[in-house]
């Protein structure tokens, strides 16, 4: 799903994009070097959001805002194709979009999606949960490179509104069934797949029922250190 937010489409398409904007050669590898670096500054803003809004809001919103910036892009890259003679005024402003878009996938689904694998597994399979995450990412990216050339051939600059209609999509998904795992403990997480369905209501209600698991251990062990010590006296 990460990376069928269009995010290949902008890193890996960008020269492609901006020539087509018609910027020179050296402002094509100077924008696309700053849309590479903008990430950096989306990947500190996510580190201070994260866990304020918590996982399932951040992906959210940042669909609903990578919809917003494919299907402004895709108007603007459209209007320039209706009329010729506005593709120089209308390009700093699909530029801008370019930008926007790796500034919000990077505060959002680029630090989130790596993040959901890690904290959703259990503590004895953390690890290849989080290698599948990354596979599963790799493979995507991957997918998506090789897809690009072709849609854009075909498409051409309507991709975007393409790119549009799946962030629209993955917000339902991510509403109905993926899981909050903000302030819970990892031992914890375990109680929410108790739920018969996959449905994030009714795994809430299964967390509820299951209790943080690492508080009732906690208690467990300061129970058992006061009898011993109890014994001991």
């Amino acid at each position: 799903m990460a990376s069928w937010t269009g995010i290949t489409a902008v890193t890996a398409y960008s020269p492609v994009l901006l020539s087509q904007a018609g910027y020179s050669a050296i402002k094509q590898n100077g924008l696309a070097g700053g849309l590479n670096t903008i990430g950096i500054v989306g990947t500190i803003i996510s580190a201070h959001i994260v866990d304020r809004l918590g996982r399932r809001k951040c992906l959210i919103w940042g669909a609903f805002g990578l919809f917003v910036v494919n299907l402004v892009a895709a108007a603007l890259y459209e209007a320039s194709r209706g009329n010729a003679a506005l593709a120089t005024s209308i390009a700093p402003a699909a530029v801008t979009m370019l930008f926007l878009f790796n500034l919000i996938y990077a505060s959002t689904w680029g630090t989130v999606a790596f993040l959901i694998p890690t904290e959703i597994f259990p503590p004895e399979m953390r690890a290849q949960g989080n290698g599948f995450g990354v596979s599963g990412w790799a493979l995507g990216v991957g997918w998506t490179v090789l897809i690009n050339p072709i849609m854009f051939a075909h498409l051409e600059s309507r991709t975007y509104f393409l790119f549009a209609g799946l962030n629209l999509l993955w917000m339902p998904i991510i509403f109905f069934f993926y899981p909050e795992t903000k302030d819970r403990s990892l031992e914890s997480i375990d109680a929410m797949f108790s739920s018969p369905t996959p449905f994030y209501r009714d795994m809430e209600k299964a967390y509820a029922a299951g209790a943080d698991v690492l508080a009732m251990r906690g208690m467990q062990h300061a129970e058992m250190k006061s009898a011993m010590q109890a014994d001991d006296e």
